[in-house]
């Protein structure tokens, strides 16, 4: 049991199959917990439409899947009226901007589930922009730094503290001690 307030941040560090990635799901409200309540602004989770819960909870999984469409849609979680502005402001925080300004076509460079040429570094901050969209109150982030060089890793630490900072309520999980 635990309980997290607006600006607090936390880490839970365990071993692989120790149910870290579990946690974060269920955090989400992808999977349902046994027994008890997850909560949000005091309603659990399945109170809410999974489409509000949607705009309030940013979510980076351990492995991003990409989308097929665009930079731009992955990032604005595939939005029929995606704003602009956020999807560069996300972008920009996820530290992918200039990496994405660099692709053939910015952000209108399509992709597919694979990624395509993009590496596993560069899904996984599409992935965390995606996260970052709108600015979400509560971020989950399952193994963030996972496949990230060391200054990815860097700027990972960075933006949880920043989003802390923010007021945004933070979990992560990994499973070294950073």
């Amino acid at each position: 049991s635990f309980r997290l307030e607006p600006g607090q941040a936390m880490g839970v560090i365990g071993v692989s199959g120790a149910g870290k990635s579990t946690l974060a799901k269920a955090l989400i409200g992808l999977w349902h917990p046994a027994g008890g309540k997850i909560r949000l602004d005091g309603a659990a989770l399945d109170q809410h439409e999974p489409d509000t819960l949607g705009k309030h909870i940013g979510y980076l999984p351990q492995r991003v899947q990409l989308f097929e469409g665009t930079i731009k849609d992955n990032i604005a979680r595939m939005s029929t009226n995606p704003d602009d502005a956020a999807v560069v402001a996300a972008a920009k925080q996820a530290a992918a901007h200039d990496m994405i300004l660099k692709l053939p076509e910015g952000y209108d460079t399509p992709v597919d589930m694979t990624g395509g040429r993009l590496s596993g570094g560069q899904i996984q901050r599409i992935g965390l922009a995606r996260a970052l969209y709108m600015d979400p109150v509560v971020l989950v982030l399952d193994e963030p730094t996972s496949g990230l060089d060391p200054n990815g890793a860097r700027q990972m630490r960075r933006i949880i503290r920043e989003e802390r900072d923010q007021g945004s309520t933070v979990f992560f999980s990994s499973h070294i001690l950073e």
